[in-house]
C-alpha cells in the first residue's frame, strides 16, 4: 500500500488449515523456490550436454534432504545457548531458524559423494548446480516477509516495510518500518542469477569453475552487505556478525581461487 511511500505488509505466515493443521506460506514459497532451483539447473545441464539427461532431477532429493539438515544444524550449532534448556526444540524446524551457509556446506559434500558415485566431474556439477541456487535463493527469500524476518534496521523512506510489534526486536519496539533486507538480498540474488548464466555461457567451457567462484564471492559480497542492516543477527566473532564474518572468509577465498585461476590461464 502507499502511505507517504511504498509500504511492504505481510499478510500473515499461515497461508492456510487442514484440518487445524496451519500451513505456513514460508513453506511453501520455499518448495517452489527448490523446484525453481531444481528445473533451472536441470534444464542448464541437461541442454550443456555435459552429463547425463536427467542428472540434477535424480540428484534433487539429495541435496534437498542434505541442504535441510545442513541448514538447521548450522542454526542450531551457531546459535546453540537457544536449546540448552529444551534440546528437543532441534526438531521442530517449524518453528523457523535455518541457514543458508549451512545448506551450501551439507549440499557441496553431497555433490562429492555424487560425482565420485556417478564418475562425474564435480567442478563441473557446481558450476551448474549454482545457477539454480542463486535463484531458488531469489525466490526464497520471499518467504521472510511472510514470517515478518529478516529486515534491517527502523527506516522511513519511500521503499520501507512495516513490521507488526510482536515480530519487533525490544530495541525497535516504537518503530513501524524498517528496511526490507529481504528484498534488496532477493533483488540482488536475481542479478547474480543473470550474471551466472552469462558466465556459463560465455566462459565456462574454456574456465571450469569460474562459475562456481563467482556465485561464491557474489553472493557472499551480498550477503555481508545485507548483513550491515539486519537486525536479527546476535552471535559475534570480533566484533562482526557471525553471517557477515563467513561470509567475509567466503569471499575473500572465491576471489584469491578467481585470481589464480585467470592469471593461471593467461601464463
Amino acid at each position: 500500500m502507499f502511505e507517504n511511500g511504498l509500504v511492504l505488509s505481510s499478510p500473515g505466515r499461515v497461508l492456510f488449515q487442514i484440518n487445524g493443521f496451519e500451513i505456513y506460506t514460508y513453506g511453501v514459497i520455499i518448495a517452489f523456490a527448490i523446484l525453481c532451483g531444481v528445473m533451472a539447473s536441470g534444464y542448464i545441464a541437461d541442454k550443456s550436454g555435459k552429463f547425463p539427461k536427467g542428472t540434477f532431477v535424480d540428484l534433487s532429493p539429495f541435496m534437498i534432504i542434505s541442504g535441510i539438515f545442513g541448514a538447521r544444524a548450522w542454526y542450531c550449532l551457531v546459535n546453540f545457548k537457544e536449546f540448552v534448556f529444551s534440546p528437543l526444540n532441534v526438531f521442530n524446524i517449524r518453528a523457523g531458524g535455518i541457514s543458508i551457509h549451512g545448506a551450501l556446506l551439507a549440499g557441496f559434500i553431497t555433490l562429492i559423494f555424487y560425482a565420485k558415485k556417478h564418475k562425474l566431474n564435480l567442478i563441473s556439477l557446481c558450476d551448474y548446480a549454482v545457477p539454480g541456487l542463486a535463484l531458488g535463493q531469489a525466490v526464497g527469500r520471499w518467504g521472510n516477509f511472510f514470517n515478518n524476518e529478516a529486515f534491517g534496521v527502523p527506516y522511513d523512506g519511500f521503499l520501507k516495510l512495516y513490521i507488526p510489534p510482536f515480530a519487533r526486536p525490544y530495541q525497535f519496539a516504537e518503530y513501524d518500518y524498517f528496511h526490507p533486507a529481504f528484498l534488496y538480498e532477493s533483488i540482488g540474488d536475481f542479478i547474480l542469477f543473470g550474471l551466472i548464466l552469462f558466465v556459463l555461457n560465455k566462459f565456462a567451457p574454456k574456465y571450469s569453475g569460474i562459475t562456481t567462484l563467482i556465485y561464491l564471492a557474489g553472493y557472499s559480497a551480498l550477503r555481508f552487505l545485507i548483513e550491515l542492516i539486519r537486525v536479527d543477527s546476535n552471535v559475534f566473532i570480533f566484533n562482526i556478525k557471525f553471517p557477515a564474518f563467513v561470509s567475509l572468509i567466503i569471499f575473500t577465498g572465491a576471489v584469491a581461487s578467481l585470481i589464480f585461476c585467470l592469471t593461471k590461464r593467461y601464463k
